[in-house]
């Protein structure tokens, strides 16, 4: 299962008949073996303190394991479906780098997911399926071949918008690493800091991005 996840979950081991009490982080163990997720809280800004606990309580399978990991991973993904307005008016907004996933899986892939973690408030991405209402999306950026990825640069310092650039390592280059290293090079080196309205935002559970 470590295997399976590497760079995107981590995996770590507590043996409760060691001596002392088991770490704070931990809560209470009933019985063994416990498999417990924690996951970052959603809207908390910067900070990971927060954590949501989840038991898992499938099969001890690391299949099942690994299918409830991908579920349950942070997902800032845009989804989009025939108009890329709401995606680039947040990501102006913003002052964001856009990225396009065209994809052709029928949900989330658990890399995607660890990408826009990483590159949360540095670059946003919205996700394609190559569905009837976003034909004329594949068509405009002549997208004939899945999976494809491209990204749109902020206009420049007069106001023009860049050409977008579209990554050209084939199907076999979309990999966690490869995709991390191309978007690296065209996403903002900092965060951008969250406005007071999406501080408010998120203290009622509505975080902007």
């Amino acid at each position: 299962l470590a295997k399976a996840v590497k760079g995107t979950v981590k995996i770590a081991y507590y043996d409760t008949q060691q001596s002392g009490g088991a770490p704070p982080l931990l809560g209470e163990i009933k019985g063994t073996p416990t498999i417990r997720l924690f996951k970052p809280k959603r809207n908390q800004g910067d900070s990971n303190k927060q954590k949501i606990v989840m038991d898992y309580n499938m099969e001890r399978k690391a299949k099942d394991m690994k299918q409830f990991l991908d579920y349950n991973m942070p997902n800032y993904i845009e989804q989009v479906s025939g108009s890329l307005d709401k995606f680039e008016e947040k990501a102006d907004r913003n002052g964001l780098p856009k990225a396009i996933l065209f994809t052709s899986k029928a949900k989330t892939a658990s890399m995607t997911k660890y990408l826009s973690t990483e590159f949360r408030r540095r670059l946003l991405i919205a996700e394609v399926y190559p569905t009837k209402p976003n034909k004329a999306l594949m068509d405009k950026y002549g997208v004939t071949d899945l999976p494809a990825l491209i990204v749109i640069p902020p206009a420049n310092e007069e106001g023009i918008q860049q050409e977008p650039i579209r990554y050209e390592g084939g199907p076999d280059g979309f990999t966690k690493n490869k995709l991390q290293n191309f978007l690296s090079k065209h996403a903002l080196k900092t965060k951008v800091p969250i406005k007071k309205k999406e501080k408010k935002a998120e203290t009622t559970g509505h975080s902007e991005f």
